[in-house]
């Protein structure tokens, strides 16, 4: 199956929550390809949902932000609750 680009935004975001991560890593967990990986990562960090961060001079990291945070955990709620509306309803009536 497919994933679609929000779903591939959320992978990324997942992958970041645990800690910050170099672009190689992130490549590896999200199994993309480098250009695709690092336009959307653009993206990201565009909407202040990623921070691009120097470490020592050469090494650069990838984290997420308060806001990327935010939208994961909301996105991964509504999931939750979207995969589990049938018993919603049961426990409602």
């Amino acid at each position: 199956m497919t994933l679609s680009k929000l779903e591939k935004y959320l992978n990324i975001l997942e992958v970041l929550v645990s800690w910050p991560l170099e672009f190689e890593n992130i490549l590896y967990q999200v199994d993309e390809r480098s250009s695709v990986l690092k336009n959307y990562l653009d993206f990201l960090i565009s909407h202040n949902l990623v921070e691009k961060l120097p470490l020592d001079g050469k090494v650069v990291v990838y984290t997420i932000t308060d806001k990327g945070l935010s939208l994961l955990t909301t996105m991964q709620g509504q999931d939750y609750l979207g995969k589990h509306e049938n018993l919603l309803r049961i426990y409602e009536e």
